[in-house]
């Protein structure tokens, strides 16, 4: 099966970008715009990935990591991390798991799928 993606950013050009480029990879693709919705997203479609900004109105993206923790249906989705600023800057907010990463924008679509690859079996093509 190809996965399924959330992206969540408050710009909604990334997140625009970022969709029109997963779903060239044939992943599908659930775009929200700020905090309260990725919870609720995920909570409902139980993705096989989320890549959400950090900066977000209704809840950071860190702090919808938290709410994910809490809810068994949720607390192994595995997250990428997006930001503007360095990861020297936000490194105090970030999650020490081993199901999350980091990148700074612009994106670089190649370290996003590398991610994609360590983050997902197969990269990106799950079971």
């Amino acid at each position: 099966m190809i996965a399924q993606i959330i992206v969540a950013d408050d710009d909604e050009n990334i997140a625009a970008l970022l969709g029109e480029y997963l779903t060239s990879k044939q992943h599908r693709v659930i775009l929200v715009y700020d905090g309260f919705q990725l919870a609720q997203k995920a909570a409902e479609h139980r993705p096989h990935l989320i890549i959400t900004d950090i900066q977000m109105p209704g809840a950071y993206g860190s702090s919808v990591y938290q709410v994910l923790q809490k809810d068994p249906k949720t607390k192994d989705i595995p997250i990428l991390f997006i930001s503007a600023h360095p990861l020297e800057r936000i490194k105090s907010i970030l999650p020490e798991d081993p199901k999350t990463r980091f990148i700074q924008k612009p994106i670089s679509f190649a370290a996003m799928e590398k991610y994609i690859a360590e983050l997902l079996p197969m990269g990106g093509y799950v079971p």
